[in-house]
């Protein structure tokens, strides 16, 4: 009788109903506030570079709103670009490269993206880094119509989606090991390893002898 009691009481005190609602709301609020939070440039630079490409494509996907398809190529056979972009008729009407560096991208690489998209014929060119551009890329890409996405502008672009977007792009972007980097060759997680001569820490390949592929340790701040 006691807990039927309290029902009835809770359903006949639509003023309390409000209130708890309106607490929820709060409640929910901070906690979004606080998810949102975790999208700043210290932790797209914490990504490992397959990770980081992942969530480059989950971005351009959802920037595009669904009217174009956006891809990642296979690991180790990428013909020099990580996104394709095709239209709904299947056509490839972009490319994109995803690097996730410290140091400045240098117009070199931007004429390599030119370059891919004339052999592809494909009309769109994105760039996204974790860094930023020298002027010269800037330049570069102005005139040959490429998009350069850098690595704030990329946390301002995520912080413009909607609470649900972000949320869904976090899960992705931490889910399981999303530190340490995977051999561009083996697709594999590597191992933390020290050189025998300086004794400089190193990324090395699981299948070491096999795959000898090697990356040097990022600085993240």
């Amino acid at each position: 009788m006691g807990i039927f009691n309290a029902i009835t009481k809770f359903f006949s005190n639509p003023q309390k109903n409000e209130q708890q609602k309106e607490a929820d709301k709060i409640e929910k609020d901070e906690w979004l506030k606080n998810e949102n939070a975790k999208w700043n440039l210290n932790f797209l630079m914490s990504l490992e570079w397959k990770r980081y490409e992942e969530i480059c494509k989950e971005l351009l996907t959802i920037r595009e709103n669904g009217k174009l398809k956006v891809e990642l190529t296979k690991v180790g056979a990428d013909g020099g670009i990580d996104l394709k972009i095709t239209d709904s008729k299947n056509k490839l009407v972009g490319v994109g490269q995803c690097k996730a560096y410290n140091s400045k991208i240098t117009v070199e690489k931007i004429r390599e993206l030119f370059g891919i998209m004339a052999s592809e014929n494909a009309e769109k060119g994105y760039f996204f880094t974790t860094s930023s551009f020298t002027n010269d890329c800037i330049q570069f890409a102005k005139e040959k119509k490429i998009k350069l996405i850098d690595g704030n502008q990329q946390i301002e672009i995520i912080q413009s989606f909607t609470q649900q977007q972000q949320n869904q792009l976090y899960k992705i972007a931490t889910e399981g090991d999303y530190t340490t980097p995977t051999c561009p060759k083996c697709d594999k997680k590597m191992v933390r390893r020290i050189g025998k001569e300086k004794g400089n820490e190193f990324w090395g390949c699981l299948n070491y002898p096999r795959c000898k592929n090697i990356l040097q340790m990022r600085k993240v701040n």
